[in-house]
Formats: structure tokens, sequence, C-alpha cells
């Protein structure tokens, strides 16, 4: 304290720097709080100048009367980190948990989709190869010519019956290999209006049995070739097709094909915009059931009418469409009828197979050159009967072996020209075989088809991966045995004339030898160009040919207009031996 009496020292002249430190900064009225040792404690200073009163004042806290109050917010403040570490940790926990599970789920959900995959492999063997032997033998017998009418007429209806079936089972397996995501889309070039007029044939036939109009209705401006999925395409028009027919009584079905709209180009391919509608006068679908209609085993309607199929066909449809980026729609009136239709995008290919626009329907009762040893390899005897029945009659020398050992060790020994083999047999299965033969030296090249009763893409393209140069489906389908046979061994095919072809042919060669009707025919470097074109079954160039030789030299009319003739019949055999008699004698 300091008085008049007794002053007290000055703090800014003391030698305590601590306490010559806060007078210091209450001279210079500075504003704050600071930590600092006074008489030997550590103590708070707080800075309150008066700016009014022109003093300044520095209050003296003692340190415990603030950190007691600070330590309760410590205290707080651990508390609030301790909970966040805790929620982060049981998040964390609980993520980690979620994962595992979600790992567990998928795991189980990956057993069970194997667990099915392999059922219906197995399913789709079990059956598949009986219907084999069914459908096979049919077609055998419906290819004899002693067969009388009425036997003729019960086969086919074994081999339709056999036919329905498979498609009942291939109904199931698509749907199951389209939710698997296994079902791909495979285009290729077609010549467009065939394909659809064959969809409108099988529908006409259909519709005039039960009574009913159909009407095709094609747009003018459609491209002639086209790049797409055949297969599936025909599948979703004939199952649309098919329902209208089915649910129609009276009236009409109507199939239209438009071209909406052409597409910027994609580089040099030229894109359409096609619509596909079925329209019907059928007794329609109620709001209710369009709902339904492409679920999954769904059939609407009347009992009566759910009588066949399994109720997947618009369910596959519809999927199918959706995998050409697209949706069926639908709109339907009771009473009135229904119209489905959907619009996909297709690309315009020019390169398109001209024998698609007529395949031959002439039977096959040989081929050229010398006999061809067929080694067939399966363990059940149905297949390998059917393939032996129709092979045998064709000049093949079929050998039969009951599973991949037999067949190994025939194959050695025989040096067979092609084999044909199963996958699943006991001994020694169809992989096995193919890797045996391909490390074989002496048959190391033979041509091997496998043949086999699963469907799986994995099957065949693992027995393609193993040395099989093609694959064939089971039930085995004449044409396309035939097919690749003749891809894998260049076979040409021998076919049975019918009498009308034979007096064509011979009056063809009569005129050519008659000295008033002379042909001229042209140079050696057109007709080899016209034996190749005719080998490939390009019918369109010979035509274009034939006008381009009628254009330049009036003496090769009569030979253009034959020619003509010939290329507008698709017969390849027909035009090679008109060719070949020319080529010879100019050679």
């Amino acid at each position: 304290m300091s008085t008049v009496e007794k002053p007290a020292p000055s703090l800014l002249k003391i030698a305590d720097r601590n306490l010559n430190a806060i007078a210091q900064r209450m001279v210079n009225k500075q504003q704050g709080i600071q930590l600092i040792e006074i008489d030997g404690t550590k103590k708070y200073v707080a800075y309150v100048p008066l700016r009014e009163a022109n003093w300044s004042v520095a209050l003296v806290i003692p340190r415990q009367n603030i950190e007691s109050r600070l330590q309760f917010l410590d205290f707080i403040a651990l508390i609030l980190g301790g909970l966040t570490v805790t929620m982060i940790t049981v998040l964390w926990r609980v993520q980690a948990f979620e994962q595992t599970q979600l790992k567990k789920s998928k795991a189980v959900a990956d057993t069970a989709n194997l667990a099915k995959s392999e059922f219906l492999a197995n399913m789709s063997h079990e059956l598949r190869t009986p219907l084999n032997g069914i459908l096979g033998c049919a077609q055998i017998l419906l290819r004899s010519q002693d067969l009388p009418e009425q036997q003729q007429y019960h086969v086919n209806i074994i081999e339709q019956c056999g036919s329905h079936l498979l498609t009942l089972i291939n109904d199931i397996l698509d749907l199951s290999k389209i939710e698997a995501r296994k079902l791909e889309l495979h285009p290729h070039d077609v010549h467009f209006p065939s394909f659809l007029q064959g969809i409108a044939e099988i529908c006409q036939i259909r519709a005039e049995q039960k009574g009913i109009l159909f009407v095709y209705e094609p747009a003018i401006n459609l491209p002639s070739g086209v790049h797409l999925d055949v297969k599936r395409l025909r599948q979703v028009l004939l199952n649309l097709l098919g329902n209208a027919i089915k649910f129609t009584d009276e009236g009409k079905v109507t199939f239209k094909v438009e071209v909406i709209d052409q597409l910027p180009a994609d580089g040099e391919t030229v894109k359409y915009r096609i619509r596909f509608s079925v329209e019907d006068t059928g007794i329609g679908i109620t709001p209710s059931e369009l709902d339904k209609i492409f679920l999954p085993f769904e059939q609407v309607g009347e009992k009566k009418r759910q009588t066949e199929g399994t109720g997947l066909g618009l369910a596959i449809t519809q999927q199918l469409v959706q995998m050409m980026d697209s949706d069926i729609h639908v709109k339907s009136q009771i009473g009135q009828g229904s119209t489905f239709w959907f619009e996909i995008a297709i690309a315009e290919a020019s390169q398109w197979v001209q024998s698609a626009m007529a395949a031959s329907k002439r039977q096959i009762i040989g081929f050229e050159g010398s006999p061809r040893t067929i080694l067939m390899v399966d363990d059940r005897w149905e297949n390998r009967t059917v393939i032996t029945n129709l092979l045998q009659p064709l000049g093949f020398n079929v050998v039969e072996a009951i599973n991949g050992r037999e067949g190994l060790e025939k194959a050695i020994a025989l040096k067979p020209d092609l084999m044909i083999t199963d996958l699943f047999m006991p001994e020694m299965d169809g992989f096995e075989l193919i890797q045996h033969l391909r490390h074989t030296p002496d048959i190391a090249d033979v041509k091997i088809i496998v043949s086999s009763a699963s469907v799986f893409e994995t099957d065949q393209h693992r027995s393609l991966e193993a040395g099989g140069d093609t694959f064939l489906n089971k039930p085995v389908q004449v044409d396309e045995l035939l097919h690749q046979l003749k891809f894998n061994l260049g076979l040409a095919w021998i076919y049975q004339q019918s009498q009308s072809e034979e007096q064509r042919i011979n009056s063809s060669a009569t005129t050519s030898d008659s000295p008033s009707d002379k042909l001229t025919p042209s140079s050696p470097d057109v007709l080899r160009e016209l034996l190749t074109l005719a080998s490939k079954g390009n019918f369109n160039a010979i035509l274009k040919l034939a006008d381009q030789l009628d254009e330049t030299d009036t003496n090769l009319a009569l030979f253009a207009n034959q020619l003509r003739q010939l290329a507008r019949q698709f017969d390849e055999d027909l035009i090679l031996k008109f060719l070949t008699q020319y080529e010879v004698k100019t050679s």
C-alpha cells in the first residue's frame, strides 16, 4: 500500500521483473490475460484499462480458480472424444460385419447359382439324350422312300411332338441363361426380306389351320441385307405371332414391319430403326393382366387356352428384346384385340449370304469322291444309332465306340477322316479324348465334331478350346449335321434329282449340242470367274455378269440368257454343270 507519509516504491523501478512487466503493461493500458509468476506461484493476471477514468486495473486470479472450471470442460471434452471414438469403432465393426455377411451371401448365391447351373446342365443332358433318339429316328423314317403314307403321318406327329417338347426345354434353359447373364447375341449377315418371309409363311400356315386371316405388311423401303441375331429375333417374332394366333378365334392377325428412321451412320455402317408390330382381333387382355403378362410362369386368359407352353414365352421375349436395347409395348382392349410392338436398331449389311434367299430342299443321296470313315463316340446307343443310320445310306463308313478310351484306341487303329464325340462319358470323357487325339502324332489333325446335349456356352467353348473343330447340339438336326460334314471334310453333295430337273438338264444338253441353236460361250477367263461365283453360291453376281455379257456382245445373248435362267433358280449344281461343259471345250 502506498500513502503520502510513506509512499510505496514504484513497480516500474523495483527489481522484480514480473511485477515490473505487469506495471509496464498497465501503464501502456494493454488488455488481455496472462499467466505469470507472482510470489513464487503461477497466477493469472487480467488487464482491464479504464480509458474514461484514465485508470488501468490488473486483477490477479489464482490459477486453481480458472483451471478447476477448465478441468470440468476437459472432462466433458474427454467424454465426447471417447464417445466419438466408440461410435467410429462401432460403425467400423458394423461395416466390417456387413461386408463379411455380404461376402457370405454372395458366396451362398454363387453356390446356389452353380448348383442351379449344374442341375440345369444335368437336366438338359438327361432330357435331350432321349429326345435325340426320338427326333433322330423320326427324321430317319421321314427320309425313307418306302414308308407308307399313313405311317409317315404318324411319324410326322412323333417328330412334331418331340420338337414341341424340345421347345419347352429350351424355354426353361433360355430363361435360366438370361437370368445368369450367360445368354449372348450372335449377329451375322442375312437377307432380311427372305428372313421375314419365312416367318410369315410359318404363321400363315398356323392361321389357315385355325381358319383366320393372316396379313403380312412389309415396308417397301426395308434394307435387303442386315446384321442381326437371326435365331433370337425369329424366336421373339414367332412367340408374339404365335400368341396372337392362339388368342384369336375370328378376324385376322396382322404382322407389320416398317422403317421408322435412318440413324446417323456409324463409320461406314448404315443403321435403321425398324418397328415390328403384331396386331390381332382376339379376346384382348384386361388391365390387371397387362401388368403380369411379362412375368415368368404367368399365363393369362381363359384356362382352356393355357394348356400349352410353360408361361415363359413372353418373359423370355421381353428379356431378349431388352438385350437388343429396346422394350415390348402393348395395348389391348377386351373383346377387340391386342397390339404388341417394339423398335430395334439394325445395321445394314451388304455381304449377306445369297443362299439364304432360297435354301435347297432337295434330298442328299451321297457325295462325290472316295468313301469317308466316321468314328462315332458316345456312351448312349440311341445317339450312335441315329448318326449311323443317317450317314451309312449316304456312303459313309461309320464305326462306333462306347466311351472315350475305346474311341481313342479305334482312332489310332483306323485313322478316321472325322470323329463325332460326346462330352460326358465314362472311362474317358470327351474333353480328355480330344486332348489325347491332339497329342497323338498320326491322328493329331483329325477333324472333330463335338456333339453334346449341354446347352451351356462354357462347355461349348471348353470343347473347342480343347481342340474340337465345330460343335453340334443334341438333338441332332440332319441339316446341321450334313452342313458340318461338308464344312469339315470339303464334301460335294450328290442330290436326288426330280424328274423335271432331269428333263431340264437333258433338254439343255440337247439344245447345246444342236447345230442350229449352238450357244456361243464366253472367254475362258470369264468362264473361270463364273465357276468361282457359282461355287460360292453368289447368284446375284452371276446375274450382273450375265447382263454385262449380253450388253457387250450380242453373240453371247443366248449364253447369257441361259445363265440368267439357271441363276434365278438358285441351283448351284445346275450352273456348275452348265459352265463345266464349256470350260472343258474351251480348255
